[in-house]
């Protein structure tokens, strides 16, 4: 099967043992309603499943592409697909993940109307390991449109579920950085915001899948705070002070909630001081600041307290 009619859009999927997911995620995108398009499987050395699943879908359908590597993290995936695509527009999407109906046609739509636009990405909503709906989480439903780049400096809040932008930006955006992970991706946008406004659609596109495995209980404080200095030092440059101390100060918050979560108050306590240093006025005006020096106190004496606080932080 064949099609002409343009724009053709490449579409990336990263996989690595999600052969139970990958049926949902692969008919939710040769579902769509524009058919012009390229689906680049990165199988990035799965042991399941997944290369026999694959082999029956590229059989039915000639616009699947299959690839196979040796384990080498999601940002390599991702970053091979991106390479490989031939599409005027670029997709990303993980092998657990489901896109809606007219998703491809609702972004293709917004892209063709302003040149400047170098990525599109919508509110997501979540489901569970059974595809079940989940109460959505109020981040993956605020985005901002615009140069995106002093708010998107402070937070990602660009789910992997729905971005699409323009091939020809790759190049000069570069590879997602295995030193980033988990955090390669709000690397890889920030990059990215440096080019081009973004746009973001209020309707939800796409469902986004949690894992048991995804519990801010398994989050590493430590690696955390690394890789997300990491992400501020590369790309912070172009802000003007002000940007930069808040987006510092809410990187020294977020470490003080993961260190209260691993129980470490102390380092917790040290890293809300230097928060408030760079942002004085936020203690004042943010309940996060002063909820957080309390948890951080009370925590090891009533830790389900702190729990309650759990998904503001982020």
């Amino acid at each position: 099967m064949t099609y002409s009619k343009k724009p053709l859009v490449s579409i990336v999927v990263p996989s690595y043992n999600r052969a139970q997911y990958v049926p949902a995620t692969l008919d939710s995108i040769l579902a769509q309603n524009h058919k012009n398009l390229e689906l680049i499987f990165i199988d990035d050395g799965s042991t399941d499943d997944t290369a026999e699943i694959l082999d029956t879908y590229s059989k039915r359908d000639s616009r699947i592409q299959y690839h196979h590597q040796n384990n080498s993290e999601r940002a390599v995936a991702r970053s091979k697909g991106m390479q490989l695509a031939n599409g005027e527009y670029v997709c990303l999407v993980d092998s657990d993940d489901v896109w809606y109906p007219g998703k491809l046609e609702k972004q293709i739509a917004i892209m063709e109307k302003d040149r400047d636009i170098a990525m599109s990405y919508a509110a997501v909503n979540r489901i569970d390991m059974q595809g079940n709906s989940l109460r959505h989480a109020r981040r993956q439903h605020q985005g901002y449109s615009g140069q995106v780049y002093p708010e998107l400096l402070k937070r990602n809040f660009i789910s992997s579920v729905t971005p699409m932008f323009r091939k020809e930006l790759v190049n000069e955006v570069g590879e997602q950085r295995t030193d980033l992970i988990p955090y390669e991706d709000w690397d890889f946008w920030l990059r990215l915001s440096k080019l081009g406004k973004f746009h973001f659609t209020q309707e939800p596109l796409g469902d986004y899948r949690l894992h048991p495995g995804q519990s801010v209980k398994n989050v590493n404080a430590e690696h955390i705070e690394k890789v997300t200095l990491g992400v501020l030092d590369s790309n912070s440059k172009e802000a003007d002070e002000q940007t930069r101390n808040e987006a510092y100060s809410l990187a020294h918050l977020r470490f003080a909630y993961w260190y209260t979560l691993a129980g470490k108050q102390e380092t917790a306590l040290e890293h809300l001081k230097k928060s408030f240093a760079l942002s004085s006025f936020k203690r004042f005006s943010d309940f996060r600041y002063w909820a957080l020096e309390i948890a951080a106190r009370i925590y090891s004496v009533n830790p389900s307290a702190f729990n309650q606080l759990l998904g503001y932080f982020h």
